[in-house]
């Protein structure tokens, strides 16, 4: 009823409305009280060229580095030059594949943060991140949440709700390019790219947010199937049982020798060569409970 009313960056007077606490589990302002509207409620443009157009609620790089009060329920506003940024990646969660990128921001301060884009924001990113080397690509992240992984924080967008303002000229980001223009030297070098050979460890994998990460206690009383992810200490090998084998080189189930032959029973071949394959039991713990695993072949030889 009123969406087609109201757009973005419009000045309205609003009027018999109905007032109540902000109880949303992603607060989009950190007010207490949020505004409802009902079928009485009245909607008009409004014309005031001295209204302030500082639209966004930033916050200072700082507050997040250092973690001063950082809610993570809380949406907000940060603005950065892009200074880096890696290859775009593809995440399935079922059958949803989405597309994400790292991108690293710096303010005026030469503070930098990793923000996460997900979706539109890649699509809306990628084409001014070519050709951009000594031009800065200045954004805004709008409606983020803060994602905190191994004491650090960093940001992303959320869907549905995130806005990225790429090179907008609103206040807020002519004063920020122009503090920039004052410590940044003309004609420098102003981003780069993460070489794609750039190998991600489990640590840059976590801080994405990409996967789901579960206590021991949580992976034993979960229901449901899927990929999980543990952080766990091993506590024990358990090497009395079997814990590599010959392998066929096609289905990787174990085969028998015959003479100077190897023969897997499932594909009914003969073979003159085999694969070493791994199947290691360890047990595992953490500050909720004790697990034991299996570990096959890559999980297992690192």
């Amino acid at each position: 009823m009123f969406k087609p009313k109201i757009q973005e960056l419009g000045l309205y007077f609003m009027k018999n409305f109905v007032v109540g606490p902000n109880y949303m589990k992603l607060k989009y302002t950190r007010h207490k009280l949020k505004l409802a509207f009902t079928h009485k409620t009245i909607v008009e443009e409004a014309n005031d060229h001295l209204f302030g157009m500082s639209i966004f609620d930033l916050k200072p790089y700082e507050y997040l580095i250092n973690k001063i009060d950082v809610e993570e329920s809380e949406l907000f506003d940060v603005i950065g030059e892009v200074v880096s940024y890696g290859e775009v990646e593809s995440h399935n969660q079922g059958d949803k594949k989405s597309a994400y990128m790292n991108v690293e921001l710096e303010d005026h301060e030469r503070n930098n943060i990793l923000a996460t884009f997900w979706g539109e924001f890649v699509d809306q990113i990628l084409p001014h991140l070519e050709g951009s080397l000594y031009q800065p690509v200045i954004v805004v992240m709008q409606l983020i949440k803060a994602h905190k992984f191994q004491g650090k924080y960093s940001v992303r967008n959320t869907w549905h709700v995130s806005k990225l303002w790429i090179n907008p000229d609103l206040p807020q980001a002519v004063d920020f390019k122009s503090r920039l223009a004052s410590v940044n030297e003309a004609n420098s070098a102003r981003i780069s790219q993460i070489p794609s050979q750039r190998s991600y460890s489990v640590s840059d994998k976590l801080a994405t947010g990409t996967v789901e990460v579960k206590t021991i206690r949580e992976l034993v009383n979960c229901m449901e199937e899927g990929h999980i992810w543990i952080v766990a200490t091993v506590v024990n090998l358990l090497l009395e049982k079997e814990w590599s084998y010959l392998g066929c080189k096609k289905c990787s189930k174990k085969v028998d020798k015959i003479g100077n032959k190897f023969h897997c029973k499932k594909c009914d071949r003969l073979d003159s060569s085999a694969t070493h394959r791994y199947k290691l039991r360890v047990q595992v713990m953490d500050h909720t409970g004790f697990i034991s695993l299996l570990l096959w072949d890559r999980e297992a030889t690192r």
